[in-house]
């Protein structure tokens, strides 16, 4: 016991002054915007090469041209990014991230711009260079609003968490998409008054809580 204390003395010692005293932390960087995605009821049905050639055409047509309605109604509001990535920031920093995920004692860093696709995919250690003791970070992967044939309307995010302790590679990691349902919100048909702006904020917040809570039953 005491070899082991004096071990973790002199681990102590070794480290830098402004590394003892620093606090650990938890970074966060928020997706690109918001994208859209459609279901078509050709896709979600089990039966659809039994669908004749000419019926499948037709919904292909309709659901293209609510597409691009979609994208010219978001061009054309005074709101046309209502999940930029200004937006994801100010919500993310309204969460209590740490407790949330765990962490208790770190603190938050929120950036203000997310990270490089390729970033994501291929480092392995801390993304960014930090004296704290301890670090974990949350990546707002995607975000899209999502049109379903059979669900209806959901706002859908994908999370990736690290938790790297005081280690140099990570001692827990996670991912997965999550979603919440949309009553208002909506861009076929438009919907982007202040209520549905407000609901699809809310969503995004809601989609954090159940991230946490999925991570939370892992073991």
């Amino acid at each position: 016991m005491r070899s082991a204390f004096s071990a973790l003395l002199l681990s102590c010692a070794a480290l830098p002054a402004s590394a003892q005293d620093a606090p650990c932390e938890l970074h966060v960087w928020p997706a690109d915007g918001m994208g859209s995605v459609r279901q078509r009821a050709f896709e979600s049905s089990p039966s659809a090469g039994l669908i004749p050639a000419l019926i499948k055409q037709s919904q292909q047509k309709s659901a293209d041209a609510a597409d691009e309605r979609a994208r010219d109604n978001l061009a054309a509001s005074a709101t046309p990014e209502p999940m930029s990535t200004a937006v994801q920031v100010e919500a993310l920093k309204s969460l209590p991230l740490a407790d949330m995920l765990g962490l208790p004692g770190h603190v938050v860093v929120v950036h203000d711009t997310p990270l490089e696709s390729r970033t994501i995919r291929t480092v392995r250690t801390r993304y960014v260079e930090t004296v704290a003791p301890c670090y974990a970070d949350l990546v707002v992967d995607d975000v899209f609003y999502a049109r379903a044939y059979a669900n209806g309307r959901t706002l859908k995010t994908f999370y990736r968490f690290r938790d790297f302790g005081a280690q140099a590679a990570p001692v827990r990691s996670f991912g997965t998409w999550v979603d919440t349902k949309l009553l208002i919100f909506s861009i076929d048909p438009p919907d982007l008054s202040q209520p549905a702006l407000d609901e699809i904020v809310s969503a995004f917040r809601t989609n954090a809580t159940r991230f946490s809570e999925l991570l939370r039953k892992r073991p």
